[in-house]
Protein backbone atom coordinates (compact mmCIF):
# COMPACT_ATOMS: atom_id res chain seq x y z
CA UNK A 1 0.00 0.00 0.00
CA UNK A 2 2.89 2.31 0.63
CA UNK A 3 4.20 3.47 -2.76
CA UNK A 4 0.93 2.63 -4.48
CA UNK A 5 -1.02 4.89 -2.15
CA UNK A 6 1.43 7.72 -2.81
CA UNK A 7 1.05 7.29 -6.57
CA UNK A 8 -2.70 6.79 -6.17
CA UNK A 9 -2.99 10.11 -4.36
CA UNK A 10 -1.40 11.83 -7.34
CA UNK A 11 -4.00 10.14 -9.56
CA UNK A 12 -6.95 11.19 -7.39
CA UNK A 13 -7.31 8.55 -4.67
CA UNK A 14 -8.38 10.38 -1.52
CA UNK A 15 -7.19 9.88 2.04
CA UNK A 16 -10.78 8.95 2.89
CA UNK A 17 -10.74 6.17 0.29
CA UNK A 18 -7.45 4.86 1.64
CA UNK A 19 -8.87 4.88 5.16
CA UNK A 20 -11.96 2.94 4.01
CA UNK A 21 -10.16 0.53 1.70
CA UNK A 22 -10.56 -2.42 4.06
CA UNK A 23 -14.33 -1.82 4.06
CA UNK A 24 -14.70 -0.82 0.41
CA UNK A 25 -17.80 -2.99 -0.16
CA UNK A 26 -19.83 -0.93 2.35
CA UNK A 27 -18.24 2.41 1.45
CA UNK A 28 -20.00 4.99 -0.68
CA UNK A 29 -16.59 6.37 -1.66
CA UNK A 30 -15.99 3.68 -4.29
CA UNK A 31 -17.84 3.33 -7.58
CA UNK A 32 -19.23 -0.02 -8.75
CA UNK A 33 -16.30 -0.47 -11.16
CA UNK A 34 -13.78 0.32 -8.40
CA UNK A 35 -15.46 -2.21 -6.13
CA UNK A 36 -15.33 -4.86 -8.87
CA UNK A 37 -11.61 -4.19 -9.40
CA UNK A 38 -10.96 -4.37 -5.66
CA UNK A 39 -12.82 -7.70 -5.46
CA UNK A 40 -10.70 -8.91 -8.38
CA UNK A 41 -7.54 -7.81 -6.56
CA UNK A 42 -8.68 -9.69 -3.46
CA UNK A 43 -9.38 -12.84 -5.46
CA UNK A 44 -6.02 -12.65 -7.22
CA UNK A 45 -4.28 -12.17 -3.87
CA UNK A 46 -5.68 -15.35 -2.35
CA UNK A 47 -3.77 -18.61 -2.33
CA UNK A 48 -4.96 -20.32 -4.40
CA UNK A 49 -6.29 -17.57 -6.66
CA UNK A 50 -10.09 -17.41 -6.44
CA UNK A 51 -11.87 -15.34 -9.09
CA UNK A 52 -15.44 -16.39 -9.75
CA UNK A 53 -16.96 -16.53 -13.21
CA UNK A 54 -19.56 -14.01 -12.04
CA UNK A 55 -16.90 -11.50 -11.00
CA UNK A 56 -15.01 -11.96 -14.25
CA UNK A 57 -18.22 -11.45 -16.22
CA UNK A 58 -18.87 -8.26 -14.23
CA UNK A 59 -15.38 -7.00 -15.12
CA UNK A 60 -16.05 -7.79 -18.79
CA UNK A 61 -18.94 -5.34 -18.56
CA UNK A 62 -16.50 -2.57 -17.62
CA UNK A 63 -13.35 -3.48 -19.57
CA UNK A 64 -12.45 -4.85 -23.00
CA UNK A 65 -10.07 -7.80 -23.40
CA UNK A 66 -6.92 -5.70 -23.68
CA UNK A 67 -7.86 -3.72 -20.57
CA UNK A 68 -8.54 -6.93 -18.62
CA UNK A 69 -5.13 -8.28 -19.58
CA UNK A 70 -3.48 -5.03 -18.48
CA UNK A 71 -5.43 -4.98 -15.19
CA UNK A 72 -4.57 -8.62 -14.49
CA UNK A 73 -0.90 -8.01 -15.24
CA UNK A 74 -0.80 -4.98 -12.95
CA UNK A 75 -2.45 -6.90 -10.11
CA UNK A 76 -0.11 -9.87 -10.61
CA UNK A 77 2.91 -7.54 -10.48
CA UNK A 78 1.68 -5.95 -7.25
CA UNK A 79 1.13 -9.39 -5.74
CA UNK A 80 4.66 -10.35 -6.73
CA UNK A 81 6.11 -7.21 -5.14
CA UNK A 82 4.03 -7.59 -1.98
CA UNK A 83 5.03 -11.23 -1.51
CA UNK A 84 8.67 -10.44 -2.26
CA UNK A 85 8.72 -7.63 0.31
CA UNK A 86 6.88 -9.72 2.89
CA UNK A 87 9.22 -12.71 2.49
CA UNK A 88 12.27 -10.49 2.99
CA UNK A 89 10.46 -8.43 5.64
CA UNK A 90 11.18 -5.21 3.77
CA UNK A 91 9.49 -2.42 5.73
CA UNK A 92 7.44 0.47 4.46
CA UNK A 93 9.29 3.44 3.05
CA UNK A 94 6.85 5.79 4.79
CA UNK A 95 5.14 7.16 1.68
CA UNK A 96 1.74 6.58 3.23
CA UNK A 97 0.83 6.90 6.88
CA UNK A 98 -2.15 4.66 7.55
CA UNK A 99 -4.58 5.47 10.35
CA UNK A 100 -3.70 3.74 13.63
CA UNK A 101 -6.81 1.53 13.42
CA UNK A 102 -6.33 0.49 9.76
CA UNK A 103 -6.41 -3.34 9.38
CA UNK A 104 -3.15 -3.43 7.41
CA UNK A 105 -1.36 -1.48 10.12
CA UNK A 106 -2.84 -3.73 12.79
CA UNK A 107 -1.57 -6.80 10.91
CA UNK A 108 1.97 -5.43 10.85
CA UNK A 109 1.83 -4.81 14.61
CA UNK A 110 0.20 -8.18 15.36
CA UNK A 111 2.86 -10.20 13.56
CA UNK A 112 5.64 -7.95 14.86
CA UNK A 113 7.56 -7.73 11.62
CA UNK A 114 11.27 -7.12 12.09
CA UNK A 115 13.00 -4.62 9.84
CA UNK A 116 14.65 -6.32 6.84
CA UNK A 117 16.02 -9.83 6.58
CA UNK A 118 19.65 -10.12 5.63
CA UNK A 119 20.20 -12.08 2.46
Amino acid sequence: MDINSAVGRKLGVTDQQLAQLANFEQSELFSPVEKAVLRYAQGMSRTPVDVSDALFAELQGYFNSAQLVELTAALALENYRARFNRALEIPSEGFCELPANHPVRKLAVDVRLPKTRSV
